[in-house]
């Protein structure tokens, strides 16, 4: 099972956290705000309470177990913290299953204060020990002896300097990143002087066809370039919620990015996702089935809809890409995006604006995608996977599944209820490990997802 990068799989943790704990506050202060419940009555519901996992939902004496150990240095590896998550029904647990090492940071203005203490104090020993052999009060191979030691130890805290000093000034001033935002701000205010100018002429001439080119700037042109400019401007973009309001948070700098750590976080397990279950339903049920072609066959309601999910056999030669990867021009082009080279060129213009629009919300995306469709030999490129992708996905409070990606969520959602819970069981486990490879089922909702942008239309 592939793990995942350390700083989602830390937020992730933390999200789950949180969640447990929120629903724990929330079942504690029902008690406690009943007022038709005596203090010893609600002593006794309290003592009841029973807290659920936040992957499988059932109830335990201990819910989820959540741990923080500290894990102190060893002559081999520095000091970290080691952080768990697993289910609290000790007899059948779910297969949550998280442990994360997390190395100790230390501020890198701190460090650097520290160094520069450290080379002034040693230096001003060198000098002591020169006035001391000046007056007598030293031998000359003591003076020599000290010279050396305290040199090299100079030397070596100077070069560890000069590189953190380099990391603090790439991160606080970038020269690069500051001219690839100017330029952004200057395509932006293009953009927005050409919404002003439809929307002049629209109240001119009483046209609302000018009304729809300043919504078609804004989607395709305006808002990729605020995106940027957002993520240019600020390393961290949240929103916390806190209860009926939502907080904004933003930092131009993440801790992280301004600490060093002598251990560097590594995530050694990550499995948080829960095998779905069918329920059984005697009317308007989808039948499903995986014949011997690897083909899914969906069949309901007299209608037949077959799905290729053909998985890629390990010791079949894998492509070879001849045309580099690309970087996409934002705010240039006919609908907001160009592209530097001509095979790019030619594969977007012949795009569906469907897939378009959804491209232009995730960048990482779109260059995954078109740097593997300008590669492909087929006339019609397949649908690659977003980065972000969360499969298999969360199961919000509202019943409705979270995949990270606004087009997969709307197109899995849209389904109906047994065909959701068919599609989650398109995994393989294996028999060992018990660890699940859903790649079936992420091919098959990439199909739909193709369906849906017209990408095979």
């Amino acid at each position: 099972m592939s793990l995942p990068d350390p700083k989602e799989a830390l937020n992730e943790y933390f999200k789950l956290k949180s969640q447990f704990e929120s629903e724990m506050d929330a079942n504690k202060k029902k008690i406690i705000n009943n007022q038709e419940l005596s203090k010893r009555e609600k002593r006794a519901q309290y003592l009841k309470l029973a807290p659920k996992c936040v992957n499988c939902k059932r109830p335990s004496k201990k819910g989820t177990m959540f741990s923080t150990v500290y894990v102190p240095d060893t002559d081999t590896t520095s000091s970290y913290r080691k952080v768990t998550a697993s289910c609290g029904v000790l007899v059948d647990p779910c297969n949550l299953d998280v442990e994360i090492h997390i190395g100790t940071v230390e501020p890198l203005d701190e460090l650097m204060h520290y160094m520069r203490t450290e080379i002034k104090t040693y230096k001003n020993k060198i000098i002591d020990d020169k006035n001391k052999l000046l007056f007598g009060l030293l031998t000359t191979e003591k003076a020599l002896e000290n010279f050396d030691l305290n040199k090299g130890y100079i030397n070596d805290l100077t070069s560890t300097y000069e590189n953190y000093l380099e990391q603090w000034n790439n991160t606080i001033e970038n020269p690069a990143k500051k001219t690839e935002l100017d330029e952004t701000l200057v395509l932006s205010y293009e953009s927005i002087g050409r919404i002003k100018e439809c929307i002049k002429k629209m109240n001119e001439n009483d046209d609302s066809q000018f009304a729809a080119d300043a919504a078609s700037i804004y989607v395709t042109t305006l808002k990729p370039l605020l995106d940027k400019i957002r993520h240019l401007k600020y390393s961290e973009n949240s929103v916390y919620s806190d209860g009926p309001y939502c907080k904004l948070i933003q930092k131009k700098y993440t801790e992280l990015e301004l600490s060093v750590s002598g251990y560097h976080t590594k995530v050694i397990k990550f499995n948080v996702g829960l095998q779905a279950t069918i329920k059984k339903s005697t009317k308007n049920k989808a039948l499903i089935e995986v014949n011997d072609d690897e083909e899914i066959v969906i069949k309901k309601g007299g209608r037949e809809i077959t799905i290729d999910i053909k998985e890629e056999k390990q010791g079949n030669p894998k492509p070879t890409f001849s045309i580099p990867e690309d970087e996409p021009i934002i705010g240039k082009g006919a609908d907001g995006i160009d592209w530097n080279m001509e095979e790019y060129k030619k594969v977007w213009s012949k795009l569906p604006v469907k897939l378009k629009t959804e491209l232009k919300l995730n960048l990482d995306w779109m260059k995954e995608f078109m740097y593997q469709c300008v590669n492909d030999k087929h006339e019609i490129c397949a649908l690659t996977t977003p980065p972000n992708l969360i499969i298999p996905p969360k199961q919000m409070q509202n019943g409705q599944y979270d995949f990270g990606v606004s087009i997969y969520n709307k197109v899995f959602n849209k389904q109906p209820k047994t065909l959701q819970e068919s599609y989650l069981t398109f995994y393989k486990e294996d028999p060992a490990t018990k660890e699940k490879n859903y790649l079936m089922f992420e091919n098959a909702i990439n199909k739909l997802v193709e369906n849906e942008v017209e990408l095979r239309n």
